[in-house]
């Protein structure tokens, strides 16, 4: 009788797990919530890259 309750409840959760993606892909916040985290990753990519280019060491003008 454990082994069914607890198979059940194991469903119920995987169940409810899908039915959330289900409901985020329906209402393409699935897609929304992707395109903020990409932003946010171009974002601090772009940031390092920066950083890096400002530590790299540059002539003067005067050519020295």
């Amino acid at each position: 009788m454990a082994f069914i309750l607890a198979l059940v409840t194991l469903s119920m959760i995987w169940g409810c797990d899908r039915g959330e993606k289900a409901i985020d892909e329906i209402t393409e916040n699935r897609a929304v919530k992707q395109y903020h985290k990409s932003k946010k990753d171009i974002d601090k990519i772009a940031d390092r890259q920066a950083e890096r280019y400002e530590s790299i060491p540059h002539e003067d003008k005067d050519g020295n």
